[in-house]
């Protein structure tokens, strides 16, 4: 943002600060009042919803030699023949998709099974 590049290169960085604990990371403070008014009401803790999810290329596709994982639009990581699986965390309704160039060759929509394992 803000300033123009006036010789060579920008460099930039973002901190995010929440205002309060944050659920659905390993070692996260738990509002424990909350947890039990959720409970109370009859709706499961974070961790409840969260899923595993893994994406593999197994490489018997030539189309697919240079794919690209991706959250929405949102590039996530190589997913090219020989590129180590992808693994996730994320959540029922999560849409990945899988690109090569600026084309879209395959969406995963997250279900509610709570480990998916995913190969193009």
């Amino acid at each position: 943002g803000g300033c123009p590049v006036i010789n060579r290169e920008k460099w930039a960085a973002n901190l995010w600060v929440w205002n309060a604990p944050r659920g659905g990371f390993p070692g996260a403070p738990v509002n424990k009042h909350v947890v039990d008014k959720n409970r109370a009401a009859g709706k499961s803790p974070d961790q409840d919803l969260q899923k595993k999810a893994s994406f593999t290329n197994a490489g018997s596709d030539e189309g697919t030699r240079n794919a690209k994982l991706y959250f929405q639009d949102t590039f996530w990581g190589e997913l090219g023949h020989n590129s180590p699986q992808l693994n996730v965390n994320t959540y029922e309704g999560h849409q990945w998709n899988v690109k090569v160039g600026d084309d879209i060759i395959k969406t995963f929509v997250i279900d509610k099974k709570p480990t998916q394992n995913y190969v193009i």
